[in-house]
């Protein structure tokens, strides 16, 4: 692996470390009523979702161009819904209008950019690592099984089969969260090696032929 691939891997995994962090403390924020900090959280976990679409895209592309780029814009796309879900919380801090209308925007945009967008997402990115061989194939099956889930999950909760944001979502989420964390330490640890470098290894270690 180049020095620039392993910059690019360390930091898409911290990249996808802060995401967690910043989910987290923007609930916490909001629960606490400090809604501007819960809006500039958000705004950084949307700057993080970008962040690692744009590092993870050089270090695809050579397993599965189509794949790689859908992933990275499905990422953007989550970031932009995240943000524009920050302007109702916004509003809510400076005008002090109606709280049940802005706050369902809020949980509309959470439903879409962080339950349906990063489901698809997040298949599309574990179909690509499993048929890759970049990373152990139990992390890319568990991204795999995670997004499956939560799509089921999120979908459910589209059509008001399950509770919005309830127990059942939490349990459903728990499996993607899993994979992102894993995900974000073996980028920072070991880091992806591209399949040129996977088969160079390869090369190197095979037996001549008689």
């Amino acid at each position: 692996m180049t020095r620039q691939n392993r910059t690019y891997s360390r930091s898409a995994g911290i990249a996808y470390l802060l995401t967690h962090v910043t989910s987290v403390t923007a609930v916490a924020a909001y629960a606490a009523s400090a809604l501007p900090l819960g809006v500039a959280l958000e705004f950084t976990l949307a700057l993080g979702c970008l962040l690692t679409g744009l590092l993870l895209l050089p270090l695809l592309r050579c397993a599965g161009e189509v794949r790689a780029l859908t992933f990275a814009f499905l990422r953007g796309l989550e970031a932009a819904v995240i943000a524009a879900g920050t302007l109702p919380m916004l509003a809510l801090a400076w005008t002090g209008g109606s709280r049940d209308v802005l706050e369902a925007l809020h949980s509309a945009a959470f439903l879409v950019g962080q339950g349906l967008v990063i489901s698809v997402n997040t298949v599309v990115l574990a179909w690509l690592l499993l048929d890759s061989g970049l990373v152990p194939k139990a992390l890319a099956v568990l991204g795999l099984f995670g997004g499956v889930v939560v799509l089921g999950s999120n979908t459910a909760q589209l059509f008001g089969l399950i509770p919005l944001n309830g127990p059942v979502a939490g349990v459903c989420a728990l499996p993607i969260f899993a994979f992102e964390i894993w995900f974000a330490f073996y980028l920072i640890i070991a880091g992806l090696r591209p399949r040129a470098d996977v088969n160079a290894g390869a090369g190197e270690h095979a037996v001549p032929a008689a």
